[in-house]
């Protein structure tokens, strides 16, 4: 029953969220979180997890403090508008496209990218993989895209690592074992004819024998314009371009390109391309996403000419959508627990909101979706690691394989990357919008929390790698292509394994139908009531997938408590010295 306050008027109220403020803030994102810990329990190879365990709680007292503050300091409005700020030319004329960011935002960058993640002489696969999901709680994309980015271009360049010139493999010891310091990478595909049809492509690769201004011959060089190039700052970029006067001119092929020439970064020369722009965008504001054009940039082939399509798709945008995914969930623990305890903390009518009916449909509804979002790109990350990290790049290679068990294994990986990346793409916003609600007023002050950035940078995801429709359209197709030697409820059951019968029944009564419907690209009533099917349930699959996982993880939740964590972190007061940035 909501009473009425008998409390009198008060010119000097005393309210303050002093306490709300030091909870979050005391809280430590992996210490502190025992549904993190025992999913780092249950995935860690048996012998490895003391050791990874050790070095987490270690990385954690950094990024729950020392990083989370630099990430808020980066996305303070005035920091992020430096994002969209260039100096094309220095005071003598000189074409430089310098980019200009916030030192907080640098800061970031080098310290997180002199971990070493992707150097195998100081990582394994389990522990790359927690510490980038520990770091992408604090949802920063200035660091966190280029580390996307970095991981394809180091996948796609091992694959052809005893084949590289010995420039392209230069790149490869950069940004993978840190010869010269850890590089950054990036990938640049994208021209204003548009983003997924990427055999549309129209930039050119031209083989000069004929030494350049540079002072190169006998090198690839790039001519044309491309429209999304995200990570600018970065070293190295995969490039993808149509080489002239090849048999397979009419293929995309993959390139890596140096952004500088050796000797020319410290006197600003790019390698023979200009910036034209930068994009003012809705979401990842710290992150510089440019308009560029080559004008002979010397550029090194990564693999076979004609191989370059279905390697940026199989692999360097497939490990873009398992960051996609797991960045997400990664962040959605942090939204979940924040406004959990700000719902305790916070008091209406008397009583803390989180004792009202509707708060707690809420509160659960929250918390069940961000914990088997987080089991789900585990389960998923898992089957990424059980093939040695590497990635098939298409059908065709896929059907090269002889073990049918195996082949049919890599498929549901190379399906789920895609159902993953477009079912959390969906949720997240949906998710951290609700979240919001709960701090009233307060949820869209941006001095208050970091909600407002993840949601703006949460579209941003949904868009990244492939839309929805168009991630749709392609495992519809993949199903129909691998049809003669895996059946749509063949891929159901061995998906969904552990799942009661009568569900799975259910749905692979609807998934075949649907997957063996002949095209999606037919405008008539019956295509269209098709596609909403397709929609609804690539949804319901991956939910059930999802829950599955977090079934299998057997984890007792405690639930949080504001006032036992304001007891605990009351009693730590030699720790909140870490909460300086110093």
């Amino acid at each position: 029953m909501i009473r009425m306050s008998d409390q009198e008027g008060n010119r000097d109220n005393p309210y303050l969220f002093d306490d709300y403020i030091f909870v979050k803030n005391s809280f430590n994102y992996y210490r502190d979180d025992e549904f993190f810990q025992a999913l780092v329990r249950k995935y860690t190879p048996f012998g490895e997890f003391e050791r990874v365990d050790s070095e987490l709680r270690e990385l954690s007292d950094i990024v729950s403090f020392r990083f989370k503050a630099l990430a808020d300091e980066a996305n303070r409005l005035e920091n992020r508008m430096k994002c969209t700020i260039i100096q094309h030319y220095d005071a003598y004329n000189h074409r430089i496209d310098k980019i200009k960011r916030c030192s907080e935002t640098e800061t970031l960058e080098r310290e997180i990218f002199d971990l070493g993640l992707f150097d195998p002489k100081r990582n394994s696969p389990w522990s790359r993989f927690v510490k980038m999901f520990l770091l992408y709680q604090n949802s920063e994309a200035g660091v966190m895209c280029p580390i996307a980015c970095t991981h394809g271009a180091v996948e796609l360049l091992q694959k052809y690592e005893k084949e590289l010139e010995p420039e392209a493999y230069k790149s490869l010891t950069s940004l993978r074992d840190g010869i010269r310091g850890y590089k950054l990478g990036s990938q640049f595909v994208t021209e204003i004819q548009g983003g997924s049809d990427v055999p549309a492509n129209l930039v050119e690769a031209v083989f000069e024998e004929k030494e350049g201004a540079d002072g190169i011959s006998n090198c690839w060089r790039l001519y044309g314009q491309k429209y999304f190039c995200s990570a600018m700052q970065a070293d190295y970029s995969i490039v993808t371009a149509k080489p002239k006067n090849v048999p397979s001119a009419t293929r995309v092929a993959a390139f890596v390109v140096p952004a500088w020439l050796p000797g020319n970064k410290e006197r600003e020369i790019r390698n023979s391309y200009t910036i034209d722009r930068l994009k003012q965008k809705l979401g990842t504001a710290e992150l510089p996403t440019a308009e560029i054009t080559y004008n002979g940039a010397v550029a090194y082939p990564v693999g076979p000419l004609e191989k370059g399509l279905a390697d940026i798709v199989g692999i360097v945008l497939s490990l873009s959508r398992l960051h996609v995914a797991f960045g997400m969930a990664a962040g959605l623990l942090k939204v979940v627990r924040e406004a959990i305890l700000y719902s305790q903390f916070r008091t209406a009518f008397g009583v803390p909101v989180s004792s009202f009916p509707l708060m707690i449909n809420q509160i659960n509804d929250i918390n069940h979706n961000a914990m088997r979002t987080a089991a789900g790109v585990f389960k998923v990350y898992s089957e990424y690691i059980h093939f040695g990290e590497e990635l098939i790049s298409g059908i065709r290679e896929l059907r090269k394989i002889d073990d049918l068990t195996e082949r049919k294994r890599r498929f549901r990986l190379r399906e789920l990357i895609m159902l993953q990346k477009i079912v959390v793409a969906e949720d997240a916003p949906a998710i951290i919008r609700k979240a919001i609600s709960f701090f009233g007023g307060h949820g869209i002050m941006e001095d208050f929390i970091d909600f407002p950035r993840l949601h703006r940078d949460s579209l941003i995801m949904e868009l990244w790698e492939g839309p929805r429709n168009v991630l749709l359209a392609q495992i519809h197709r993949d199903f129909q292509r691998v049809a003669e030697w895996y059946s749509a409820n063949e891929f159901v059951k061995d998906l969904l394994e552990g799942v009661d019968q009568k569900t799975i029944e259910m749905l692979t009564t609807d998934f075949s139908r649907i997957i063996t419907y002949d095209t999606l690209l037919r405008n008539d009533n019956e295509t269209l009531e098709i596609c909403r099917d397709w929609d609804k349930l690539s949804n319901d699959l991956f939910h059930i997938y999802q829950d599955q996982a977090l079934i299998e993880l057997n984890y007792k939740e405690k639930p949080l408590k504001f006032s036992k964590l304001l007891r605990k972190f009351n009693k730590k007061p030699e720790e909140k010295d870490i909460l300086v940035i110093h």
